[in-house]
């Protein structure tokens, strides 16, 4: 038997895989859906997909996210943010962001897409339902009560805002596909929080949703 045969050589003089001199940083050697060998980056391998299912009752046109997690139904948006324009003005608490937050990030990731179904009955026929995400954000363990914008601790980020139109009507679907976000970063220790709003604050929304995060 050959001394020079693959199993037989030691590590020093193993060769690297088929292409890695040109594969790009973090990424992985795959299989792909062809069967063949490809480079892939580490976020598309490793993803987590978030189920993002509600409904919010609102009774006016502001912001409203998620009840206190002792909630004993679906998602409920019912929380109301006191203003329809996210911004310093407001605050959301750390309780509050403690027990309606729908994601805490255990590592770095970027949001790739947000994609699902809403349904929704109102005041008009088409109504373009508002929903935002959010990130609580550079949280630190101190005295800081509260998350709001420009904050240096505890900061609430906008990452983006997307509509979707409902129909007036529980058994009509809106399509919601959402693929650029302004800001798509999550870092470690980040909560994530879902808002929604409607233009007449008289739209029941129903709201079948996934988020996909791929680690950074």
């Amino acid at each position: 038997m050959a001394s020079n045969e693959h199993k037989n050589l030691n590590n020093d003089n193993l060769h690297v895989p088929l292409n890695f001199s040109t594969a790009s940083n973090s990424t992985v050697l795959t299989k792909n859906s062809l069967g063949s060998l490809e480079w892939a980056s580490q976020g598309t391998v490793n993803t987590n997909i978030i189920t993002l299912r509600g409904f919010t009752i609102p009774s006016n046109s502001n912001y409203y996210y998620p009840v206190s997690m002792n909630n004993n139904k679906d998602l409920y948006l019912a929380t109301d943010y006191g203003s329809a324009t996210i911004s310093a003005a407001n605050v959301i608490s750390v309780a509050n962001m403690l027990r309606s937050s729908i994601f805490l990030a255990d590592k770095n990731y970027t949001i790739s897409q947000v994609d699902g179904w809403v349904s929704g009955i109102g005041a008009g026929a088409n109504e373009d339902v508002t929903f935002a995400l959010v990130k609580g954000n550079n949280v630190t363990a101190d005295t800081t009560d509260s998350f709001t914008v420009l904050q240096a601790v505890n900061t609430l980020t906008v990452l983006d805002e997307f509509t979707a139109t409902t129909y007036n009507h529980n058994s009509r679907l809106g399509v919601v596909d959402n693929t650029s976000f302004t800001i798509n970063s999550l870092s470690k220790g980040d909560f994530l929080l879902p808002m929604i709003k409607s233009p007449s604050g008289a739209n029941d929304t129903y709201f079948n949703l996934t988020i996909t995060l791929n680690a950074a």
